[in-house]
């Protein structure tokens, strides 16, 4: 390997060393969702070189997730009704149909873990008081079983444009996290329970309805509207 080579591969790690910084920065909320940064400011939040950062930038403003404004800095994108609304429209339209190969092709072993850790969750709803924590278990768990729907169809096209997707409602969940209770845990982990039983038995139109039910409580809980 020449040294042009080298360079290049060690660049090309640090570029991507620096998007996955700065998206979880992003993500996480220590980059704050809504703001304006100059790439010296994000350098030295996250302990950057400005030349892969600026791989970075460029990288998640074609994904959505920042707007390069000239003269004026990078405004990190924020999660207002209508990013809320049209990521979880597509959540539905994938998931729907994700769901019905996933019922014919799960298996009985799968079905059961999912059972058992959503019931164990449910357990430490009554015993845990940290519901911020139980929230961010939750939203893994969450995304584990959603994502086995979208992963059963078997094409990475979906697949990748579904992850994409995924990580923007990760985005929009951010100003939620506080208001995470016992109750509003509990409903979704019961509205989970309830479509593992109807795919546990193999029923196509009861999971569906389920399915629908559980993402429209999904989106009033992502705007704040749970309960209404």
């Amino acid at each position: 390997m020449t040294t042009k080579e080298k360079e290049a591969g060690l660049k090309l790690t640090l570029s991507d060393s620096a998007y996955n910084i700065l998206k979880e920065g992003i993500l996480s909320g220590q980059i704050i969702k809504g703001n304006t940064y100059t790439q010296s400011e994000i350098s030295t939040l996250l302990n950057l070189a400005i030349s892969p950062l600026r791989v970075a930038i460029s990288k998640l403003e074609s994904e959505g997730f920042i707007n390069v404004i000239p003269r004026s800095g990078i405004q990190i994108i924020d999660s207002d009704f209508s990013l809320t609304r049209n990521t979880y429209q597509l959540r539905v339209i994938l998931e729907r149909e994700g769901i019905k190969t996933y019922i014919r092709t799960v298996s009985d072993q799968e079905i059961s873990y999912f059972r058992a850790e959503h019931e164990q969750l449910l357990h430490d709803i009554k015993t845990l008081k940290n519901y911020t924590a139980l929230y961010k278990k939750l939203g893994k768990l969450d995304s584990e079983l959603h994502t086995k729907f979208i992963k059963s169809l078997d094409n990475k096209i979906i697949t990748k444009t579904y992850l994409a997707n995924e990580e923007l409602i990760r985005l929009t969940r951010l100003d939620r996290i506080d208001l995470a209770s016992s109750e509003m845990i509990g409903c979704s982990i019961k509205e989970h329970l309830n479509l593992i039983n109807a795919i546990e038995n193999r029923d196509q139109i009861l999971a569906l309805n389920l399915l629908d039910k559980h993402l429209e409580q999904s989106i009033k809980r992502a705007m704040g509207l749970w309960g209404f």
